[in-house]
């Protein structure tokens, strides 16, 4: 297994009448990977989105998905709009190890996706 930890830049509220479908984009900047970014939507329970990160394997940008509790994804616009000098951060971890080096350079040879096992939300409230 292999975490993936993240700070959070931008949050936008996304809806879809079609679909039906509440979700948040979330733009962050990784920690623990050199020059890495990664663009996660955060839907409700009710959706068909599964827990899994897509990460190109030219460079250290990923993109995925994350299924949160409804009674959570209620709660999470109000928590994520609150002011505070210090952003929001978020862990992921996930099925498949990664090769990074010592300096953080992700090394990949083709495209990787995989499964968000775990994922923890660190939301500074003062």
């Amino acid at each position: 297994m292999q975490k993936l930890e993240m700070l959070i830049k931008t949050v936008d509220a996304h809806y879809d009448s079609n679909l039906q479908i509440q979700c948040f984009y979330l733009s962050c900047s990784l920690l623990n990977i050199a020059r890495g970014t990664c663009n996660l939507m955060i839907a409700n329970e009710k959706s068909n989105f599964q827990n899994k990160i897509t990460i190109k394997y030219e460079r250290a940008v990923m993109s995925g998905s994350i299924r949160v509790t409804d009674n959570y994804f209620d709660t999470l616009q109000q928590q994520l709009s609150m002011k505070n000098e210090r952003p929001a951060r978020l862990e992921l971890t996930i099925n498949d190890k990664l090769n990074i080096n010592k300096n953080g350079i992700l090394f990949l040879e083709q495209e990787l996706i995989s499964e968000i096992s775990e994922y923890k939300f660190f939301i500074p409230l003062l």
